[in-house]
């Protein structure tokens, strides 16, 4: 008999003895976790995944890891559709080991990227952040814990976000309870939907030297950056002056929105169907195309910044080998591969310009959407860069017209790691080198990237998607972009580039064919340019990182960070603009 079988019995002896009762606890108690055959109809309420009033702390030390079995998630609507997707399963929860140590009252994972089952058939991945540790009276000796998670595919850029829980002591744990209970678009799926469920987990305790995993953590919790209530912003303000924040998208689909005012987070809400997520600082967000402006750029400018501004006029075909039948890549540059304008494409030519005639993931075109998908889906870099150039060229060369192309970034990205490594070594790795020289030193100590699919090595970071970030992250990563790349007195990104992606010299982008009450968009170095005209008739350029699905990054011209993130609707900004300038007023704070 194993020992967690053993323990499982002894679970159910106490549990089952005459005057048992769950203390004061509404859900979620001793016995429903314990329970051989739990009863899970659905998502319950989320402060159940909390510690309640007159807990105290944990009476064991977690360390060790837990082993979840790949096993059919209970979900609402029944069937998440499609079920299959490249022979994986969407109904299937994966089957991965988690490793965990407990420090003071914080559930702390030893790893925090993206983890891949080895094996398997769900479609899904996992990545876990740090959760809690208490214990309470009616659980009989055992500590309990809870952590947040999220789900995602291994090759889109959606998130799942839920939590799960389970009780423990120091030989064994109970069965796991997890609700998956808020979601980004999804591109593939269609379908929104929320889960539930309960699995046996089987726990391995050992020693872990856990050191220099507290001292980063610790490290963590110092670098996060002050939350604010909302309602402080109202009171200061007033309730008129924030009023239709979030205008021009259905609230339902709102993941998260709020200002960052003087490096303060003002969030307005992160709520769920069943209630505030538990873990909100926690909470990570897979932010589409937001990831061009926060990875990529980012990316060209840290190498910018390090080995001279030149580098935005570097020639893709001088860092990758270029095969297409044709001579459009000759002169295209890296900076023209970050302002989507490399001349290659499919999309017709229109009067006045349409940027998203070459943004072939609609699917207007059947072919071209069809070639957008086996490029999509590719998994290799190789494969990935063949589909790249087999796409024709445009009549009118690089930097004439901007059409809006995934490829494009993604090739850049390729480009940018070839010369990485031919200045820094075979074993140099571009998402690494962003990690260590850019997203750590602005307190950013855990951000995951979708990479490409190799047979050894890591991948290529794809950065035209596939960022996954909190709100903190969001924040340290605008404010870094609106300091001009310089944090602490330290210059990370080029001065001159991020002043050239800002509107700050007198390069401007190009058309999208767009335009809002103040005037025509135009697009440039992975920024969206809206423009605004205050009261008093001067006009500013209020650049915005934007994803697929309402995720938005707008960096205002007083310093002011608007976001919101949201699972569907893309829409104008205007109203949160305009908010912004009422707090401070854009005239006597602004940049124009």
């Amino acid at each position: 008999m194993t020992k967690h079988l053993k323990s499982a019995l002894a679970f159910l002896a106490v549990a089952f003895a005459p005057g048992h009762a769950d203390a004061e606890r509404t859900g979620l108690g001793f016995v429903e976790l314990v329970h051989a055959k739990p009863s899970v109809t659905g998502p319950v309420a989320n402060e159940l995944f909390l510690a309640p009033a007159g807990s105290g702390r944990a009476r064991h030390r977690f360390s060790g890891a837990i082993s979840i079995p790949e096993h059919a998630m209970l979900s609402e609507p029944a069937r998440i559709e499609p079920q299959e997707i490249g022979g994986k399963k969407t109904q299937l929860f994966p089957g991965v080991e988690l490793e965990f140590v407990s420090y003071n009252e914080y559930l702390v994972p030893l790893r925090r990227d993206v983890l891949v089952a080895a094996d398997g058939d769900s479609y899904w991945q996992i990545q876990v952040s740090p959760g809690r540790t208490w214990s309470e009276e009616g659980d009989h000796g055992m500590s309990r814990a809870a952590f947040p998670f999220f789900l995602t595919s291994i090759i889109e850029n959606e998130t799942y976000n839920g939590v799960a829980s389970f009780l423990y002591d120091d030989e064994s744990v109970s069965e796991l309870r997890y609700q998956v209970v808020q979601q980004l678009a999804p591109f593939m799926i269609r379908t929104r939907f929320v889960a539930a469920g309960q699995a046996p987990v089987a726990y391995r305790p050992y020693a872990i030297d856990d050191s220099q995993l507290v001292d980063e953590f610790r490290q963590e919790l110092a670098d996060r950056l002050p939350w604010r209530d909302w309602s402080e912003l109202e009171h200061r303000y007033g309730a008129d002056t924030l009023a239709d924040f979030d205008s021009g998208i259905d609230p339902q689909l709102v993941v998260t929105s709020g200002l960052v005012i003087d490096g303060e987070v003002y969030v307005r809400s992160m709520d769920t169907p069943y209630g505030p997520y538990p873990f909100p600082r926690e909470m990570r967000h897979g932010v589409w195309s937001v990831t061009k402006s926060a990875a990529a750029m980012l990316a060209l400018m840290r190498l910018a910044q390090k080995y001279g501004d030149e580098v935005l006029d570097y020639r893709i075909r001088d860092y990758l080998e270029v095969d297409a039948d044709h001579s459009g890549w000759d002169d295209v540059k890296f900076r023209h591969a970050l302002s989507m304008a490399t001349g290659i494409g499919t999309g017709p030519i229109t009067e006045p310009n349409n940027i998203g005639d070459g943004d072939a993931s609609n699917g207007t075109n059947e072919a071209d959407f069809q070639a957008y998908m086996d490029w999509y889906l590719a998994p290799t870099l190789a494969e990935k860069l063949r589909h790249v150039f087999r796409t024709p060229r445009y009549p009118w060369g690089p930097g004439k017209v901007a059409r809006y192309r995934d490829p494009d970034i993604f090739t850049l990205s390729a480009a940018m790691e070839s010369l990485l490594k031919a200045r820094e070594g075979p074993d140099a790795d571009l998402w690494r080198m962003m990690q260590d020289e850019v997203y750590r030193p602005i307190g950013i100590h855990h951000i995951s990237m979708t990479r490409t699919r190799e047979s050894s090595g890591l991948g290529t970071p794809i950065l035209a998607w596939g960022l996954y970030v909190s709100i903190d992250d969001i924040a340290k990563v605008a404010m870094l972009v609106q300091n001009g790349g310089m944090h602490e007195g330290v210059q990370l990104l080029s001065r001159a580039g991020v002043a050239e992606a800002l509107y700050e010299t007198d390069v401007r982008g190009l058309p999208t064919g767009e335009s809002n009450v103040h005037g025509a968009k135009t697009y440039h170095l992975s920024l969206w340019q809206e423009p605004y005209v205050t009261s008093s008739g001067r006009q500013y350029a209020a650049p915005r990182m934007s994803g697929y699905g309402g995720n938005i990054v707008q960096l205002m011209p007083n310093g002011i960070v608007g976001f919101r993130l949201g699972s569907g609707g893309d829409r104008p900004l205007e109203r949160m603009t305009v908010i912004a300038d009422r707090i401070r007023p854009f005239d006597n704070h602004g940049r124009r």
